[in-house]
């Protein structure tokens, strides 16, 4: 049992930097709870009043003080509970926003790898909509249980007060039911995290289609798509169907049992006594307004606890994510780069899992203001090259250094903006041209844009359109060819005045009309710059000033193109296949 509360305390500690500022907020909802918990107490004791006092005297004028006195106090307890719904409603919405912008601050931290492994679908179900369940536990949800407690405890004080022998028959059906009740939470908090596990799991899915409905339709895969979807949705409602049969279902049992025995065991207690006159009608409408009253908070209790912890398992699920490992856990230099000579790969070996080595013992240098293409099957290491050069990646045994100073020891992101990288699958976001140049970052003026546009040669391109650098893309540049978007991510490491370009694949999917352009393009924008080129068409990288064949993470021959042609017959067939297959289109 210590465990548990160690957790909960642990979350609230989490939490309480959101919470902190908005303090007074909370506070006033505890008040507006304290003082709605008396008045609700009032309700049955007013009546009791005019009951036992006023109509047995025929005491109009003393009736008609305590209607008006019960109306005042039904008003203002509605009015109070009003008030504390809305501010506490307002709060959780103000501090979930909050919330949710620190969890997406800190996936932004999140190392590459990381994203690599996880479904786009269950980061946003994790984000939003488990963000939207951790919002109950700011609104007026927790006051709830809190002023329900207190409610609880002061009806049997009442009681106790009112009539102790009667209160003391009926405690060991309420001990009864409460314990029962905190079996039943204890075993429904199991299934609530499965539902929230098989939610990610739909929305992961809709996710990976959506992103996917041109190769869906293209292959006539919706039947399919459809039946994996409804298969993930059956899932879910199977198990939210069980849950809800059990919550509910043993709720309504549990009300109508606790309903009847209570009234029974009330009448027969105290009947007698109402007879005998021990009792006065007043006491025993007192104790089954009392029961009626305090039942339902007990079931609002039950449910509030059920929703906390449902609330607990999201807010659990988010934790998870805030408490993963940051880029700056990985990378703690803080050395700031300086890059005057060369980039040298020294032993470098790297794996993606355990042992299987993507790299073995590569060495190689990148001297500032030259190119060095990487070329070679498909796996060989060329792409875990480049990705460990910008930093995504620790690297695991060796080291690359800038100017001799180790990579670990440089300051990750002023390391990367001297990278400007252009990858084959070039992301744009929604938005305009403008914005996708400089990436929002307004430190890059608009004319230094206009330059980097004119010099990789999309000047006429742009001014064909209706509003120039103000024309809006479609989501991933759906609305441009693929070659403009290459020319776009030129652009973008032009105007960011990047002091190494590092491409990966840029070229492979284009046509040969717009890799001849890319390649008058490349011209200008590698002039005084350190390029690294990784290509499968070797066309682009035949100017290199050192060329690095990879093979099965060995870098097994390495020169210029005329030495490779001589010295490696590896090198030299590649070349010849891929001319052969050019003078077959």
């Amino acid at each position: 049992m210590a465990e548990p509360k160690q957790k909960f305390t642990y979350y609230l500690k989490l939490l309480y930097p959101f919470v902190k500022k908005d303090l007074g907020l909370l506070f006033f909802g505890l008040f507006a709870m304290l003082i709605t918990s008396g008045l609700r107490l009032l309700h049955p004791l007013i009546l009791a009043r005019i009951i036992d006092r006023s109509i047995p005297d025929k005491n109009m004028p003393e009736m008609y003080k305590y209607g008006l006195f019960f109306v005042a106090v039904v008003l203002l307890s509605g009015l109070l509970s009003y008030l504390q719904i809305v501010l506490l409603s307002r709060l959780g919405i103000k501090i979930i926003t909050k919330f949710k912008g620190e969890v997406f601050r800190h996936l932004l931290k999140l190392p590459i790898p990381w994203f690599n492994k996880q479904p786009v679908g269950e980061l946003i179900a994790r984000v939003e909509s488990d963000s939207e369940r951790v919002k109950a536990l700011f609104s007026d949800l927790s006051i709830t249980i809190i002023g329900n407690v207190l409610f609880f405890f002061g009806v049997f004080a009442v009681l106790f007060v009112r009539n102790w022998q009667i209160t003391i028959y009926i405690m060991p059906l309420v001990v009864v039911s409460i314990v029962g009740y905190s079996f039943l939470i204890r075993y429904l908090s199991k299934f609530y995290r499965q539902i929230r596990e098989r939610y990610a799991n739909v929305t992961a899915k809709i996710t990976d289609f959506v992103q996917g409905m041109q190769v869906i339709q293209a292959l006539n895969k919706q039947e399919k798509v459809i039946a994996e979807v409804e298969a993930a949705s059956l899932s879910k409602r199977i198990l939210e169907t069980r849950t809800s049969f059990i919550e509910y279902g043993s709720q309504s049992i549990f009300m109508f049992i606790t309903n009847v025995l209570f009234v029974i065991v009330i009448i027969k207690i105290s009947a007698p006594k109402v007879i005998a006159g021990a009792v006065t009608i007043g006491t025993l409408i007192v104790f089954i307004q009392y029961i009626y009253q305090m039942i339902w908070p007990l079931m609002h209790i039950s449910e509030n606890v059920m929703q906390i912890q449902r609330s607990f398992v999201s807010l659990k699920r988010i934790l998870e994510l805030t408490g993963l490992p940051t880029e700056e856990d990985e990378f703690r230099g803080t050395t700031m780069p300086v890059f005057q000579h060369e980039i040298r790969f020294e032993n470098v070996w790297f794996a993606y899992k355990d042992e299987e080595w993507v790299l073995k013992d590569v060495s190689f240098s990148i001297p500032k203001g030259k190119t060095i293409a990487l070329v070679g099957a498909s796996g060989s290491g060329k792409t875990t090259s480049v990705s460990l050069l910008c930093g995504f990646y620790p690297v695991q045994k060796g080291k690359i250094t800038v100017d001799g100073i180790p990579l670990t020891e440089l300051e990750f992101r002023a390391w990367r903006t001297k990278i400007g990288l252009i990858l084959q699958d070039i992301f744009l976001f929604p938005g305009s041209i403008l914005e996708n140049v400089r990436v929002y970052n307004d430190n890059v003026s608009i004319e230094q844009v206009k330059e980097a546009v004119s010099i990789v040669q999309l000047d006429d391109f742009i001014e064909a359109l209706p509003m120039g650098l103000d024309s809006e893309l479609a989501e991933r540049g759906q609305n441009i060819s693929q070659g403009e978007k290459q020319l776009i991510s030129f652009a973008r490491a032009l105007a960011f005045n990047s002091e190494i370009i590092v491409m990966d694949e840029a070229t492979a999917s284009i046509d040969p009309q717009t890799e001849a352009k890319i390649q008058r393009t490349m011209q200008k924008v590698f002039a005084h710059k350190t390029a690294v080129v990784v290509a499968h068409r070797l066309t682009s990288v035949l100017d290199a000033d050192e060329i690095l064949f990879f093979s099965a993470g060995e870098i097994v021959a390495r020169g210029s193109h005329s030495e490779l042609m001589k010295s490696s017959d590896d090198y030299r067939k590649l070349v010849e296949l891929q001319l052969l297959k050019q003078e077959k289109a």
